[in-house]
């Protein structure tokens, strides 16, 4: 047994002398110190046949004797590997060819594994397979590549995180890495992206060349890398803006350009809307609200793609017509013939029903119910697809703004535009509207001052001429009155008398308008007394015009002179006759409007916040040129030929709506008609009468005249005219002198004749105080205005104890007045 087992060994021995002798060593260890390998020969089991002089001194075990038999994969290879090891091995044996691989070895007195790169080829020795093995330390490389595979991974971790799409392109723009948003960003998946050509995914592919080149050239200088915005396309076919973050990288081999996306679009869109709205500000003062949203809608369809757009206001703040604006696109659709079809078929599209009831934005990618809502199958495909905004006034809404009409769905993003478009819309509409609010106010400003100016002339010189014309006026009658006179003298004076009554009476319409008229206003029914007019009106306009009466429903309660209504309308109606050639109508309207702040800045600058009651007249005639609206109130101006009239009556109706701390308005069109509104502040209370104590008439007899005129010389002449009739007079041109007489006085005063204009206090106010002391004491007012002396209803009648004269008079006419107030009976407390 020990023979035959010191057999074997020496078989053993002698093989591997035979097949590997002195020599074959020698040269093994020569070339293994050449290459810097090492290098050993196993059989087909694994196990060493023989090995150069370096191989030992780093293995793992002790290789002593030639003949000691060990296996290299199981006491050298870590066992993880021994798997890859074995099939290489058997791989070589088998096909002949050589094979590599990597293997983790254990060396001595090593704690950590180190990589090695093995290297067989199979060899034949006197017909015996065996294999040749070149091993390599690659442990250095290999802790290289590892700490290169962490450097890789974590810096592609960080790019799949980025807020954008990383990339990597070659210098011919192929994509060789491609970061995982890309499928939100693009719609495609990585691998559908890389290995294709950059330039492929931009709107404009002529664009790429140029950025590369820039790259380029920026890496070669080593200047900063630019930052690029450039418009490219999804995946749906969409498109979006891209702002590219590109770095050129030279390296060994071929260059890399390495990249990094973002979507801008949402900050575009901001920035274009930005210079967009610059833009339309800057025509907004020779453009009109409907050219500039037509501008706007215009834009928001370029900007999402659409077909049409659309714009409707639901309700008007300024008091006018819905405002309705549709692109031209839509226009050019939807028209008719008669150039209306866009804007009629918009108010029968149900679509915006819904966003109303929402409130919110309504998107309908595919709306089935188009035929059923538009009869026009023409422009169905248009309304398939739509998008609507409300534009809201605070928490109401108070319009629309769409589009429709995209080849694609609409989206969030589409949303976001047509939104901004629908704040643009409303702060144009308010903008133009603040604007045409305050060229109104300036315009109503300077007109008041104006008129304020004239009426504060004519009443500085108006009185004095008035009270000359009513001198001259007195002596003419006194003097016709003496016996006997020429003819031709009489002729003359009835001359100077007719020519003086005239100028009388224009100068007392002057006095009205400068709101100087004596007035005793009462609380009364419009409404009534509207309709007791209407019959004179009616007269007045003849019969080719038909008059129409459209009453509040309302009580209508105004304090105001029931004189200055008469007057009011018979102006008003005669201007309308005048402006309607041939048959027409005028239509008279009452109305209770209440008036809030905004609505005293934008269209009632002259009138306070308040409850109002409304007089109306409106024609069908002319209108009024443009230029000639902002003169039609100021005295002596109109329209007509020359000689036909003198210009005094809307500057009357506008002092009488002063007076009456109302205002009087007028909304035209030439060549279809006017509208002169009269806002009186409504009266608060339930009577239809004055407060001022009722007047009854006196049943005594009284010969004692308290006279107040203001005018020196006028005064005088009174008291001559009335001491000749017989009365005992005590004159006075101050109404303190006569209250202050009256206080004193011990006897009784049975008659005030008074003017109904005063420097201190009108002649009401004076009756009043006066009635106080003397509760029996009549009034007779002198007046050179008409709407005095033709007050209606009896209101001022004798009845009360109060009469009106007017200014001129003869002695005769005022002794005749007062005996028939004197004679009438006695006021009833």
């Amino acid at each position: 047994m020990q023979k035959t087992r010191c057999s074997k060994r020496t078989d053993m021995h002698t093989v591997s002398r035979k097949h590997f002798g002195s020599d074959m060593q020698v040269a093994s260890n020569g070339i293994s110190e050449v290459v810097l390998h090492s290098v050993f020969v196993i059989d087909t089991k694994g196990y060493f046949v023989s090995w150069s002089d370096s191989f030992p001194q780093k293995a793992a075990v002790k290789l002593r004797r030639r003949k000691d038999r060990i296996n290299v994969i199981d006491k050298m290879i870590y066992h993880a590997d021994q798997p890859l090891i074995k099939e290489k091995l058997v791989s070589v044996l088998t096909n002949g060819c050589g094979e590599t691989a990597e293997a983790r070895v254990l060396f001595q007195g090593e704690q950590e594994l180190r990589w090695f790169m093995m290297t067989g080829r199979r060899i034949m020795i006197e017909g015996n397979p065996f294999v040749i093995c070149m091993i390599l330390d690659i442990t250095a490389r290999k802790r290289e590549e590892d700490n290169l595979i962490q450097t890789a991974d974590k810096f592609r971790s960080i790019a799949e995180h980025l807020d954008g799409v990383a990339f990597t392109v070659d210098a011919n723009s192929i994509l060789s890495y491609v970061s995982p948003d890309s499928e939100n960003m693009f719609g495609f998946m990585p691998d559908e992206m890389t290995g294709k050509s950059f330039a492929g995914f931009l709107e404009d592919e002529n664009e790429i060349s140029g950025t590369l080149d820039a790259i380029r050239n920026t890496g070669t200088n080593h200047l900063p890398a630019p930052i690029l915005e450039l418009h490219f396309r999804r995946k749906n076919g969409s498109l979006f803006w891209g702002e590219l973050h590109l770095q050129y990288v030279a390296g060994k081999g071929n260059p890399i350009i390495i990249g990094l996306l973002h979507d801008v679009t949402a900050r575009k869109g901001l920035e274009f809307h930005s210079l967009f709205r610059n833009s339309l500000f800057d025509q907004a003062d020779s453009c009109s609200i409907e050219e500039l949203l037509q501008v706007t809608l215009h834009e928001a369809e370029r900007l999402t793609e659409s077909a049409i757009g659309f714009c409707y206001f639901l309700n008007d703040d300024m008091g006018e017509h819905a405002l309705q604006v549709v692109s031209g696109n839509l226009d050019k659709q939807m028209g008719d013939e008669e150039g209306d079809g866009a804007p009629g078929l918009l108010n029968q599209v149900e679509l915006f029903v819904e966003a109303l009831r929402a409130q919110s934005s309504v998107i309908h990618n595919e709306c089935s119910c188009v035929e059923s809502i538009i009869n026009r199958p023409d422009i169905h495909s248009k309304f398939r697809r739509t998008l609507v905004v409300p534009i809201f006034k605070g928490e109401m809404v108070t319009a629309i703004i769409g589009v429709g009409g995209k080849s694609s769905n609409y989206d969030k993003y589409d949303e976001c535009v047509v939104k901004s478009f629908a704040d643009l819309a409303r702060d144009l509409v308010i903008r133009k509207r603040a604007e045409k609010s305050e060229k109104n106010v300036l315009a109503s400003l300077i007109q008041a001052q104006k008129m304020a100016f004239v009426g504060s002339f004519i009443k500085r010189m108006g009185c004095n001429y008035s009270h000359m014309l009513d001198s001259i006026l007195v002596n003419v009658k006194m003097a016709l009155e003496h016996q006997p006179l020429s003819t031709s003298l009489v002729n003359n004076l009835k001359d100077i008398l007719e020519s003086t009554c005239s100028y009388a009476d224009m100068m007392g319409q002057l006095l009205t308008f400068a709101r100087s008229g004596a007035v005793m206003p009462i609380v009364l029914e419009l409404n009534i007394l509207v309709e007791d007019k209407l019959s004179a009106l009616r007269e007045l306009i003849g019969q080719n015009i038909s008059l129409v009466w459209i009453p509040d429903r309302q009580n209508t309660l105004v304090k105001i002179d029931p004189s200055q209504i008469d007057q009011l309308l018979a102006i008003l109606c005669f201007n309308a006759r005048d402006a309607i050639a041939g048959n027409g109508q005028i239509t008279i309207g009452s109305s209770r409007i209440s008036i809030d702040q905004q609505d005293c800045a934008a269209d009632h600058p002259f009138l306070l916040p308040g409850s109002y009651v409304s007089l109306a007249v409106t024609d069908n005639g002319i209108g009024i040129e443009k230029k000639n609206l902002p003169h039609i109130f100021e005295p002596f101006f109109t329209a007509r030929d020359a000689g036909k009239a003198m210009g005094l009556g809307l500057s009357i109706a506008y002092g009488i709506a002063k007076q009456n701390q109302g205002y009087i308005d007028c909304q035209t069109e030439w060549g279809k008609g006017s509208t002169f509104t009269l806002y009186l502040p409504k009266y608060i209370g339930d009577s239809y009468f004055s407060e001022d104590p009722l007047l009854s008439p006196s049943l005594e007899l009284k010969e004692t005249i308290l006279l107040v005129e203001d005018e020196p010389d006028t005064l005088n002449l009174y008291k001559r005219m009335l001491e000749k009739t017989g009365y005992t007079v005590h004159a006075f041109d101050t109404s303190d002198e006569a209250v202050r007489f009256a206080n004193e006085y011990q006897g009784t005063i049975d008659l005030l004749l008074v003017d109904t204009v005063l420097a201190e206090m009108n002649g009401c106010d004076l009756s009043k105080q006066l009635m106080a002391i003397f509760p029996k004491l009549k009034t007779l007012f002198m007046s050179g205005s008409d709407s005095i002396i033709t007050a209606r209803n009896g209101l001022l009648g004798q009845e009360f104890g109060v009469s009106i004269i007017r200014k001129p008079f003869l002695s005769n006419e005022l002794s005749v007045k007062i005996n028939a107030l004197l004679s009438s009976a006695a006021v009833v407390h």
